[in-house]
């Protein structure tokens, strides 16, 4: 059990991580006043990948009332 929580607390530390390097290419973005397609193209990319982490913390936010489900379900998505 040890194990999973401290995969837990290493994924969440790296979706803060990668949360933080996209905003800032966000605010990079933001700063400019035109915009190449390729950019464009990658800030597409960039706001599909935040919600995408956006949902992934929603799901674990959403845990089974059984944590022998919970505990699978991690064990799945490391294998995965």
């Amino acid at each position: 059990m040890l194990e999973e929580m401290t995969y837990l607390a290493e994924h969440l530390s790296s979706l803060r991580q990668e949360i933080a390097d996209l905003q800032k290419m966000n605010t990079h973005y933001s700063n400019k006043s035109e915009h190449s397609p390729l950019e464009q193209s990658a800030l597409e990319t960039r706001t599909a990948r935040l919600l995408q982490i956006k949902k992934e913390l929603g799901n674990m936010r959403e845990r089974p009332s059984d944590p022998k489900i919970w505990w699978e379900r991690l064990h799945k998505s490391r294998i995965a």
